[in-house]
């Protein structure tokens, strides 16, 4: 651009941005060094031809029809973004005409904006994990829930039969309840069974119902609960406790889906979806003659593992905040914090009741914190003395990790691994919201977004 006074090249020379210039023959005319930088460039070797030629050569005919309008005025700009070496711009072409309105060339300007892109798919990220995690109030940041919040979205409008796995207290319930919520039945309440607390003498009447004089003291009919959640979801909870007896009336259900009542030879549709749910290995429980192979077959149709708290510690901080700030509400105190002695004895418990353990142990600390910050004093007495997983002593925390760090030999991978712990502490308490962890740990988002990349 030869006619562009010296004083003007300098500053477009000194513009962060990348700034190109074509005349209205769509010949380049100018590029400033920060361009060059962005597309791996010399200038020189493109002044003069068209600036199709700075682009990559699959989007040619894109230029073209984009320059064609910037010219015969209808786009008055138009805007792309483009991935450079794991790095994104966004390219915004400009027409540039004179007083009179003549069309002189057109004006692109390129912008990193890699760190905004990278936020806008974390919040995307995000809004995804608080989809999944708005089901019947779940809060988790960790890649392990993942699976089950996709499992939950991918098989909730469908019929068939869920079979939810894993320990007392992960959730089973939550889960089973999300489901139905998400479901084509939630308009009528779901219909919950813990087959572990009914009394064997009980099981067939509670589930099946039965009719006057049954039995001694049925003085009525009574619908049972599959009657119950007719065109609605019956969840059955620890279904591994089940009776033999009633295993066979419920493979029966499953199989013809209908039930009949004690006392009664009238066959009754129902239109049940099932969900079961169980803390036992049902596989092993058939081999020993405690469980009906054929039910089980027939209940193992989708299973959904629900992983424990201990494999998925990213969440216990965020767990803990959540149940503090029910509890404070509901005990009318003020909000409290966690003392980082306290964080460091949550985050070394191996959780054996899971995340109703947590609830507990949150219930009780509200309830007895004198102050404004919970400490380890205020949690139960066995969380202070069990040390699992090779956690680090709350009251001795400098000796406990100058130990750690001794007893590894590589001086690299120990401290790899103190700061893999201080930025899943920081994600934890967080929310897993990475603008406010990097400002916890006083370093730049970018550090670590890099970070975290390295962590994979």
């Amino acid at each position: 651009m030869s006619n562009v006074p010296d004083l003007y090249q300098h500053v477009l020379q000194s513009m962060a941005d990348g700034i190109i210039f074509a005349d209205s023959q769509d010949r380049l005319q100018f590029i400033n060094e920060t361009a060059e930088r962005i597309r791996g460039i010399i200038a020189a070797n493109f002044i003069g031809r068209s600036i199709v030629s700075v682009h990559s050569p699959h989007s040619g005919d894109k230029i073209r029809e984009l320059l064609r309008k910037l010219r015969d005025g209808s786009l008055q700009q138009a805007r792309r973004v483009i991935e450079v070496k794991g790095r994104y711009f966004e390219n915004i072409y400009y027409p540039v005409r004179d007083q009179t309105g003549v069309y002189l060339g057109t004006l692109l300007v390129s912008r990193d904006i890699t760190e905004r892109q990278q936020l806008q798919d974390e919040n995307q990220s995000l809004k995804q994990r608080m989809i999944c995690g708005s089901f019947n109030g779940f809060v988790s940041i960790s890649a392990a829930m993942q699976p089950v919040f996709q499992t939950i979205g991918a098989v909730a409008r469908l019929e068939s039969t869920i079979l939810i796995t894993g320990e007392s207290g992960t959730g089973k319930e939550l889960v089973a309840a999300a489901i139905h919520r998400n479901s084509a039945r939630n308009e009528r309440p779901m219909v919950t069974v813990n087959c572990a607390a009914l009394p064997e003498h009980l099981v067939e009447s509670e589930l099946f119902g039965y009719q006057r004089g049954a039995f001694t003291g049925a003085v009525s009919n009574h619908r049972g609960k599959f009657e119950q959640a007719d065109h609605s979801t019956i969840f059955l909870d620890e279904i591994g406790d089940l009776p033999l007896p009633a295993q066979a009336k419920l493979l029966r259900v499953l199989q013809e889906r209908t039930i009949s009542r004690l006392g009664s030879e009238r066959d009754i549709k129902v239109d049940v979806r099932i969900i079961a749910a169980t803390n036992r290995n049902l596989s092993q429980l058939v081999s020993e003659g405690q469980f009906r192979e054929d039910l089980y077959y027939r209940l193992n149709v989708i299973t959904l593992p629900i992983p424990p708290l201990r494999e998925r510690r990213e969440d216990i901080l965020a767990i803990a905040e959540f149940f503090i700030k029910r509890f404070c509400e509901r005990m009318g105190k003020p909000q409290l914090g966690i003392c980082g002695a306290t964080r460091t004895v949550l985050l070394s418990y191996d959780y054996p009741g899971n995340v109703r353990e947590l609830e507990h142990a949150m219930e009780r600390a509200v309830a007895l914190c004198p102050g404004d910050c919970i400490s380890p004093n205020d949690l139960p007495s066995h969380f202070l003395a069990a040390r699992s997983n090779g956690g680090p002593d709350w009251r001795q925390p400098v000796a406990a990790e100058t130990a750690a760090l001794s007893s590894t030999t590589d001086l690299a991978v120990a401290r790899a691994e103190s700061e893999r712990r201080l930025i899943m502490d920081a994600l934890a308490r967080t929310g897993g919201r990475k603008a406010e962890a990097a400002k916890l740990l006083n370093i730049s988002r970018k550090t670590l977004w890099e970070k975290l990349k390295q962590m994979n």
